[in-house]
């Protein structure tokens, strides 16, 4: 083998710089390509390469007389690794049809050998890609089987040629293969990488430029030097758009100067050097004044950081918060101004209730002293038609206020414990005579599994019931009313119970049901009402956590239903809540100052407590007040609350600064707001008391026994606000039931109907022990006890008509041991009912007690 001449080295050398030159420009080709699609970039890449290998056999490297070398393996070996599949076929083919176009007797075997590097870079450049990369391992492999294929193809020559090539240009031509793989392969790998690294950064610029465009706002970099200098290198076009800066001018501290408002300029430098110091972020809200002299509200936030050259650096945004801001401040004034209207609403609600009750009282208090009078029977009927109508307008009055009490949030609800059997009672006791009177039947019963006590409010329970049971009867006209309350579950917080009300009157058509519990919604105007009731009903159950619905058939009838959830309580204690009513005890005369500043309510107060055995004072304002408690002794004031010159709330502020005792005087407020806060305000001024309008007598006087004689006994004269011990339902007489059958029937024949009942009640008793001991019947135990449901109830004996209740259910199911037992509770309640009944009687109270107003709604002491 001859040694290889320096000739032979310089015009491989050559060769393969062309080569390389030529690749480069077709790479700078290719990146300005980049958008193309990819098989055709990858075909004009082998076009090349193949073009390329075609030169270079078109000037090859002379190794010895008649033989010659070229790189065109070289080239069409590394057209798959750069170019693909695509681009090492493509070269393949186009050098490997120029050398058939050459001929000679090498042309076979030079084809050969070009379709085998091309197959050979074909499959290294599918091995790189799977790798991820064509690295220096690929690289090499491919030189060296480029390298190894080419003497593969002198087998295909003529004997004596392949003879001289092995002899003379085996080792350059492996040399030259291998070198020039190695040497431009990494050469094309480096562009390829710088070139792809240029793409990825001119695509990240892109994609950066596009974002910061988008943005609701700019992007800003802002760098305070060790030297203590503010500078902003960059900042997009947005930053300038917000800060209101022209797009060419340079960001400074002075531009920043120029803009920002006077007002927020310490601020935003202090936050700057104080998030320096600390490297917490960088929020800040401040004002610019624009160009125009328009105010804006920039937002800025930035996080930053500490280079290791010490220059502090924020990265952040500021976007435009004005029109945020604007509707910041209209929300706030919207809140202000709904804060407003509630106080205007609650007010306008103050007034109105003083301005409806103050006439009301009147009229109701004149007609119930006109019914007191020798009148003739057409003058008694007028009156009680007054009588009735001002009841009539007290109730649209009071379900108006609890309907607005209730959309305000104002209206509160109780938690106390109460006796639901004797509540049902009562319900249905209040509305008996009314469905007897239109010839209904009216039956109330309660489940056993039903707990004697539950938690809740009763008045609002008593008041959803007494609805239901109103609207049943008012719209039956034959037929009957069931009252009904059962457990369907046991819950961890209580029973589940539903009270449901059943009737057999008019019905109501399906497409009108989902009406029935909006406000101002009424099946039949001719029936009068004001269209809240049912709606106040819902959003009663609703606020104790229950539903209400109602099934109902046109002219079968109707069941309204609610259930709840009530805590089971236990049995107040006997003596702390006594469960029988005490006897009412003789009146303290007492000498009290009336300040009132309407005529006809003095007139009317006077009487009641004339009637009442007290002696009276009256004043016309708040001023007069303080001045006659500083003259007079008085046991007790009753202060209207809206007066002239100085109102109710001034005039107790004033005299509870008096010395005691004048300063210690009880003071009970009387006005026609029983609105919570009204009330919440007269305790704050410091009155004992609050008595609403239209007052009723009965209570006017016993709030006055307990003011005085609290007094008396040396209690504050505003005593601490506890809670309320719980409501004894389960008592022997109620007064107001025996009240409202005095208005019903009239006084002489409430006082002979009770005398009658008390004259035959022990034969009644003597009945029924004898039917229970003897083992009657238990239909005959059940008649007994039926006999005094109706007589009981009506004279407000509540506890003897729910025990004779119980007895004739447990008689008719034949549950005799129970039956037994509630023998002797009928018998222990007919005599505390006796026993009360006839210390009303025989204390010569009745003319005082028959002739006080029974409220449309009986509420149990």
């Amino acid at each position: 083998m001859n040694m290889v001449s320096s000739e032979l080295l310089l015009g491989l050398a050559q060769n393969i710089g062309l080569f390389a030159v030529v690749a480069v420009v077709f790479l700078q080709i290719r990146g300005r390509a980049a958008g193309w699609p990819a098989p055709l970039a990858n075909a004009l890449l082998g076009l090349m390469f193949g073009g390329v290998a075609a030169l270079g056999m078109a000037d090859p490297v002379r190794v010895a007389p008649g033989l010659f070398i070229d790189a065109r393996n070289v080239m069409v070996g590394l057209a798959g690794p750069f170019g693909g599949p695509l681009a090492g076929a493509v070269a393949a083919l186009l050098s490997g049809a120029f050398r058939l176009w050459m001929g000679g007797p090498g042309a076979v075997a030079g084809v050969t050998s070009l379709f085998g590097a091309g197959l050979i870079g074909m499959l290294v450049g599918a091995a790189a890609r799977r790798s991820g990369r064509f690295s220096n391992r690929h690289l090499t492999a491919l030189a060296l089987l480029v390298t190894v294929m080419a003497p593969f193809s002198f087998l295909l020559l003529p004997p004596d040629l392949a003879r001289r090539l092995m002899d003379t240009a085996l080792v350059p031509l492996s040399l030259g293969n291998f070198f020039g793989t190695l040497a431009l392969g990494t050469f094309l790998r480096k562009e390829q990488e710088r070139l792809d690294l240029q793409i990825a950064l001119t695509e990240s610029q892109r994609r950066f430029t596009a974002t910061v465009a988008n943005l609701p706002g700019g992007v800003y970099q802002r760098v305070l030097g060790v030297d203590g200098r503010l500078r902003f290198p960059y900042c997009s076009p947005g930053f300038f758009q917000v800060m209101g800066l022209p797009p060419t001018e340079r960001v400074t501290l002075e531009a920043l100067n120029r803009i920002l408002h006077p007002e927020d300029r310490p601020r935003l430098f202090a936050s700057i050097h104080a998030s320096a110091e600390t490297l917490e972020p960088w929020n800040l809200e401040y004002r610019i004044v624009r160009s125009d002299g328009e105010i804006r509200w920039i937002s800025a936030t930035s996080r930053a950081a500490q280079r290791d050259n010490g220059d502090i650096v924020w990265d952040g945004i500021v976007t435009d918060v004005t029109e945020a801001k604007r509707n910041e401040q209209a929300l706030i004034q919207a809140r202000l101004e709904a804060e407003a209207a509630s106080r205007s609403k609650a007010e306008f609600l103050a007034t109105m209730s003083h301005e409806m009750r103050t006439p009301l009282n009147g009229i109701l208090g004149f007609s119930r002293l006109l019914l007191d009078e020798d009148l003739t029977p057409r003058q008694n009927h007028h009156a009680r038609l007054v009588r009735d109508a001002g009841r009539s307008l007290l109730t649209v009055i009071e379900d108006v206020l609890d309907f607005s009490r209730i959309e305000a949030g104002r209206l509160v609800l109780n938690d106390t414990p109460f006796a639901i059997r004797d509540l049902i009672a009562n319900c249905a006791a209040v509305l008996r005579l009314e469905a007897e009177a239109k010839g209904l039947t009216l039956h109330a019963a309660v489940a056993p599994d039903v707990p004697d006590w539950l938690n809740g409010d009763p008045d609002r329970l008593r008041q959803v019931v007494l609805n239901l049971l109103a609207n049943a009867v008012k719209f039956t006209e034959h037929g009957g009313v069931g009252l009904t309350i059962v457990k369907i579950a046991d819950t961890p917080t209580g029973p589940h119970l539903t009270i449901s009300v059943t009737d057999t009157g008019i019905g109501i058509p399906l497409d009108r049901q989902g009406q029935l519990f909006q406000r101002f919604s009424q099946i039949d105007r001719s029936r009068g009402g004001t269209g809240l009731g049912l709606a106040i009903s819902r959003r009663l159950v609703e606020m104790m956590g229950g539903t209400v619905g109602v099934q109902s058939q046109a002219g079968v009838g109707s069941t309204f239903w609610l259930s709840l959830v009530l805590p089971e309580s236990a049995p107040p204690i006997r003596g702390c809540v006594p469960c029988a009513a005490a006897p009412p005890a003789p009146r303290r005369p007492s000498r009290i100052l009336l300040a009132e500043d309407l005529a006809m309510n003095r007139e009317l107060t006077v009487a009641m407590l004339l009637g009442g055995g007290h002696r009276v004072d009256t004043v016309t304002d708040g001023r007069q007040a303080v001045e006659a408690v500083q003259r007079g002794v008085y046991d007790l004031v009753l202060m209207d609350v809206h007066m002239p010159e100085m109102d109710g709330h001034a005039a107790t502020r004033a005299i509870r600064a008096l010395p005691p005792p004048v300063g210690a005087i009880p003071i009970l407020a009387m006005s026609a707001s029983a609105l919570p806060d009204e009330v919440q305000r007269c305790h704050a001024a410091g009155m004992n008391g609050h008595i609403a309008k239209p007052v009723d007598r009965s209570l006017l006087l016993d709030a006055i026994d307990r003011a005085v004689e609290g007094a008396v006994e040396g209690e504050p004269a505003v005593p601490p606000r506890t809670m309320a011990a719980p409501i004894p339902l389960r008592q022997p007489l109620d007064l107001a039931m025996l009240r409202r059958l005095s208005d019903d029937l009239g006084e002489g024949a409430c006082v002979r109907l009770a005398v009658a009942f008390l004259d035959d009640l022990p034969e009644r008793m003597s009945l029924l022990v004898a039917g229970g001991a003897s083992g009657a019947e238990s239909g005959d135990v059940a008649a007994q006890a039926q006999q005094l449901i109706a007589p009981a109830a009506s004279l407000g004996l509540v506890r003897l008509a729910s025990t004779c209740r119980a007895l004739c259910a447990a008689s008719r199911a034949g549950r005799r041991d129970e039956a037994a037992g509630l023998v002797r509770s009928v018998l222990e309640a007919a005599a505390e009912g006796e026993r009360a009944l006839r210390d009303v009687l025989s204390a010569n109270r009745a003319e005082g007690l028959f002739k006080s107003l029974a409220k449309d709604i009986v509420r149990t002491p």
